[in-house]
């Protein structure tokens, strides 16, 4: 747990020198001072320090996405403040930050002889950062601290985000497991009728087989392995396309979403053999019928 008193710049920039796909050539940025940062990563528990000077900055992109965001390291952006400039140069990327997304711009880390000359120029405002233990369970705590605040002040909390964050996500996994259950029943379905069509229209010569003495083990493992293709087929072309899907979606969220996908698909494929079992047994009860 922690207290720390941080003081903020808000800094338009002209960010036209940054190679970005989706970028405006102007932003704002919330600023804070290398000392400052350095102090809240400690506390943060990140081994993370770094030492700036003169017109080197660092800029902290949570949610950078490679190809997507800009190229910031070694790009230069134009501070503009009070008709003045002060050029910038990106020397490093962090894909954290040490502020909360909610109360702040995209934020940047300036060196410390930068960030007091601006500061003279600049009136700062001061953030009030805590850290408390089982941030995930601190809905009670939020709602009081929103409580007794005033409501001009801005607050936000990791439990805010996290909240957020698993609303959003709970609504994609329903959505996507439903779509995905939708699609998988009337495949298995399609499949399941379209095999009891045509075990009526060979019924006929499944009979012949046993009136030539193939006995009724042989003619199941027949079907079997008739229905099998059947099933095999789209279930392993599925999981290819999916997987090279998953890949690139990994590799855009940067996590490792491979046990996720595994455990999909070894429910995908239970519910498959659910089909098959079913199939091959309907199947069988119907060339073996001789009514």
């Amino acid at each position: 747990m922690y207290h720390a008193n941080v003081p903020v710049l808000e800094l338009d920039a002209d960010v036209s020198g940054l190679d970005a796909a989706f970028s405006h050539d102007m932003q704002t940025y919330s600023a804070i001072s290398n000392q400052d940062f350095n102090e809240l990563a400690k506390l943060q528990g990140r081994k993370e320090a770094m030492e700036l000077k003169g017109d080197e900055a660092t800029v902290l992109d949570p949610a950078y996405y490679e190809g997507i965001s800009p190229a910031y390291v070694g790009s230069k952006v134009k501070l503009t403040q009070n008709e003045q400039e002060h050029a910038i140069t990106f020397k490093e990327l962090k894909k954290f930050s040490v502020l909360n997304m909610g109360t702040v711009y995209s934020t940047i880390v300036l060196s410390d002889e930068l960030f007091e000359k601006l500061e003279k120029e600049i009136k700062s405002y001061s953030l009030e950062a805590y850290g408390i233990s089982n941030q995930d369970q601190a809905k009670q705590l939020t709602e009081q601290i929103e409580g007794v605040l005033p409501e001009s002040a801005a607050f936000a909390s990791y439990y805010q985000d996290y909240a957020r964050g698993m609303e959003s996500s709970g609504l994609l996994i329903f959505m996507g497991g439903f779509l995905g259950l939708v699609f998988l029943t009337a495949t298995g379905s399609i499949i399941y009728f379209k095999q009891l069509t045509e075990a009526n229209s060979d019924k006929a010569r499944y009979r012949i087989l046993s009136k030539i003495g193939v006995n009724k083990r042989e003619v199941r493992k027949t079907i079997a392995q008739q229905v099998l293709c059947i099933f095999a087929l789209p279930l392993i072309a599925g999981i290819a396309h999916c997987s090279v899907a998953l890949i690139a979606l990994s590799r855009l969220l940067n996590k490792n979403l491979v046990i996720p996908v595994v455990i999909c698909m070894g429910v995908y494929t239970c519910i498959y053999l659910i089909y098959y079992v079913v199939t091959v047994n309907a199947c069988y009860r119907i060339v073996t019928n001789n009514k």
